[in-house]
């Protein structure tokens, strides 16, 4: 999985057309999030308008790329706005205004024919209180997608601060068929304790076929190891998955092909496996 956000559309279509000696992104993505909506203050949604436009072309154009190249690609909402991270912009839509909401989220999915939902309501502090109500919301819409074909994902932090975060993972896990872990360059393959990957595949249980590690394309070292090192933990481990942030590949070693052979080798191993996971998002996958 990666995502387009919505300040880099130009760059990030570039880069799936892109060819690093005949291996390129569409050979190893099988999900591909389009970070291109907020909640309104009413609980529907609507097209950020921040940055350069983006209208239903945008969409179709990357959802062409999708079909060309079988990969899904989902509607991202998330709560960033010109003051930052708001969450009570997202406690609106997912407590408050919770129906509308999921009205919204799965007629806009439908229209476009998008391949399902991701999550990514971002909080600062734990948010204990809005707990209960963020897990009734993706319960909720997650039996509303999947009644129309459509998948469900979500992004959590990857330990006890924030929220959504690790601690709410056991509750959110059954409803989803993803779950992205927000660690990128604090986590890694040779770190200990929670920055591990052991960690993290640990805390989700029987469900860790449904945790997608989070790496960052903006740098090829983090947390003592290579982006090849913590690929090649991730492609030994069937149980796990990976999430790009972001399809802009900003460091120049994740645009070879030694790193999209090894991506699409995880892919592979997995459709040869007959498993749910890594890198591949779904339960109900095609």
């Amino acid at each position: 999985m990666t995502w387009v956000p919505p300040y880099a559309t130009s760059i990030c279509l570039d880069r799936l057309n892109e060819s690093f000696e005949e291996m390129g992104m569409k050979n190893g993505l099988t999900h591909l999030g389009l970070q291109f909506w907020r909640p309104t203050i009413k609980g529907q949604i609507e097209l950020v308008d921040n940055f350069k436009p983006i209208n239903d072309s945008t969409i179709i154009n990357f959802r062409k790329w999708g079909n060309v190249h079988d990969v899904r690609v989902l509607l991202c909402i998330y709560n960033g706005t010109r003051e930052g991270w708001n969450w009570d912009l997202a406690q609106n839509a997912f407590d408050t205004h919770r129906k509308k909401c999921i009205q919204s989220l799965v007629a806009e999915t439908v229209r476009l024919k998008l391949d399902g939902v991701d999550i990514d309501f971002e909080g600062k502090g734990k948010c204990e209180d809005d707990k209960k109500a963020f897990v009734k919301f993706i319960m909720e819409l997650s039996i509303a997608l999947k009644a129309k074909g459509k998948e469900l994902t979500v992004d959590s932090f990857a330990y006890k601060w924030n929220a959504p975060n690790q601690g709410w993972w056991k509750l959110l896990l059954p409803y989803v068929d993803a779950l992205h872990v927000m660690g990128y360059s604090e986590t890694g393959s040779k770190s200990t304790g929670w920055r591990s990957y052991d960690f993290l595949k640990a805390a989700a249980g029987k469900y860790s076929s449904k945790l997608l590690i989070g790496v960052p394309s903006h740098t090829s070292n983090w947390e003592k190891a290579s982006v090849r090192e913590h690929l090649a933990w991730i492609a030994k481990d069937p149980s796990v998955g990976l999430a790009i942030w972001d399809a802009q590949l900003k460091d120049s070693k994740w645009r070879t092909k030694e790193i999209w052979q090894m991506i699409s080798r995880i892919k592979q191993s997995e459709d040869q496996n007959g498993t749910d996971s890594p890198s591949i998002i779904s339960e109900q996958k095609r």
